[in-house]
């Protein structure tokens, strides 16, 4: 209970902050960066999280749903301020990493990265790697050729992510992975990344048992 307690101060500081940098920061070179549109006259960002339309006020940096009256919940308000500011407008360059590759502490987060974003991948879609490929349909991603089943996803607009399924037997387990363009760490710090690829798992866990 304490942990929970501590976790979610945490992300209230770092929404607190993320808030008071976002607003003293210039939007068009944001907008820029990001491939997020910039609203001049309502002074508000348009952005892409998971396929799905966000709206962030740059007066204030809240952040909220554009055709939902659903709360957004303090940790994806959190990724997607983090995005916002981070980003600095590294070309993608198509070349793929795994997390433990990625520079400036890949090792030390991949235990963590592992429980929280390869783990629930493998369990959810082990049995029937397909569903991966159609519950990644619903969030436009795209096929790719790697594994049992794999596809890409885009977090953000340039943040894609792919995620890889093999399929085991009786002799060897399944396994996955999930990898990023090696650009990644120019768009999200890796705290974030790890709660990105997560996020991205538990979206594509949801959509495979949505009918």
């Amino acid at each position: 209970m304490e942990l929970e307690s501590n976790l979610k101060n945490a992300y209230k500081q770092a929404y607190k902050m993320a808030c008071e940098k976002i607003i003293n920061m210039d939007p068009v070179k944001i907008s820029y960066n990001t491939n997020a549109y910039y609203d001049e006259d309502q002074k508000v960002f348009y952005i892409k999280y998971l396929n799905e339309d966000y709206v962030v006020d740059c007066m204030t940096g809240d952040v909220k749903k554009k055709f939902s009256q659903e709360e957004v919940t303090i940790t994806v308000k959190v990724l997607i301020l983090h995005y916002l500011i981070n980003a600095n407008s590294k070309p993608l360059t198509g070349n793929l990493i795994s997390f433990k590759e990625i520079k400036g502490g890949g090792t030390i987060y991949y235990q963590s990265f592992y429980k929280r974003a390869i783990d629930p991948l493998i369990k959810a879609f082990q049995d029937n790697p397909d569903k991966l490929l159609i519950a990644a349909e619903k969030l436009s991603g795209i096929r790719e050729n790697y594994g049992s089943a794999s596809v890409t996803i885009n977090i953000f607009p340039l943040v894609p992510v792919t995620y890889v399924i093999w399929q085991g037997d009786e002799e060897v387990p399944s396994s996955g992975t999930i990898l990023f363009d090696d650009s990644v760490t120019s768009y999200l710090p890796n705290e974030d990344i790890v709660l990105a690829a997560s996020y991205g798992t538990y979206q594509l866990m949801k959509l495979a048992r949505d009918k």
